[in-house]
């Protein structure tokens, strides 16, 4: 600031001046920044309010200060992160299964299902689709799942329905039970009475008829009995001990050999005597 040749009062009024306006920006500043804090404790506020509610929706107070008396409910998404399981060509209806599992949670539409599917194929399984695609082309969720088991599962995925009634109980129940579970799955609208049946049909006779006589409500009723009625069967073919064999608490001791008497050499005296004993027993005889 050039003061040379001003007087004190004007020097004095220019300090004026811009002592005014830097008091000007500083008031500006200011409420700026006042608007910025109300609007930040605004904030809080609403959200230790939201917080309240989720932490403690029992609490007693005003029920307008409690914008959210009970959690809501997240979205999947924000919660758990899943990955869609992979596909190689094996164990089809598991990998089925859990595919649709994941459609059901992550909320995936019917129509993006197969194309989601088919980024998560790989091997066999992945050449197999590319193959399917060019000659029938987009299908839904249910013709490619079925092309699918006709390609991987075995022969009875054509019909599950023959296959479960020619399953038989040829091992254990529990190695029975899971083929039919496997088989049973692949049937839609199959009523319980008839799945029973089925089931005690298939079993073993050692096994089916004690199973049929105790008449089951429930296929897990059948199973469980199934699987009792085993048990007891092979309890009952274990080997027992003979009633003649030597007791527990002799087994294991050695017996003592027996051995004969020694042999004696009979003089000529002897000899004679035996002899003349022999003539009287004769002659009374």
């Amino acid at each position: 600031m050039d003061t040379r040749g001003k007087s004190n009062t004007e020097f004095r009024s220019e300090v004026s001046e811009v002592l005014a306006r830097h008091e000007s920006s500083f008031d500006q500043i200011h409420a700026t920044l006042q608007t910025i804090l109300t609007d930040l404790q605004a904030l809080k506020a609403q959200t230790n309010i939201s917080t309240i509610g989720d932490v403690n929706p029992f609490a007693v107070g005003d029920a307008s200060q409690t914008t959210k008396p009970y959690p809501q409910p997240r979205t999947p998404n924000s919660t758990l992160k899943l990955h869609f399981p992979k596909f190689t060509g094996e164990d089809p209806t598991g990998w089925i299964y859990r595919a649709e599992q994941y459609f059901e949670f992550q909320g995936i539409v019917l129509a993006q299902r197969v194309q989601l599917a088919s980024f998560h194929l790989e091997r066999i399984a992945l050449q197999w689709h590319r193959w399917f695609a060019k000659f029938k082309g987009p299908v839904n969720w249910t013709k490619f799942t079925t092309a699918l088991l006709c390609r991987f599962g075995p022969t009875e995925y054509e019909n599950p329905f023959e296959a479960l009634t020619r399953l038989k109980h040829t091992t254990t129940v529990s190695a029975y039970q899971e083929e039919f579970e496997k088989l049973s799955q692949l049937i839609d609208a199959l009523p319980d009475n008839h799945l029973i049946g089925i089931f005690i049909a298939g079993l073993k006779d050692e096994v089916r008829l004690d199973v049929k006589l105790t008449n089951p409500h429930t296929l897990s009723e059948a199973i469980g009995i199934a699987r009792l009625v085993e048990e007891r069967n092979s309890l009952q073919k274990k080997p027992t001990a003979s009633l003649l064999g030597p007791p527990p608490h002799l087994k294991n001791i050695p017996v003592a050999e027996i051995s004969p008497p020694p042999f004696k050499r009979s003089t000529d005296q002897e000899a004679r005597i035996r002899q003349e004993k022999g003539k009287y027993m004769f002659f009374f005889l």
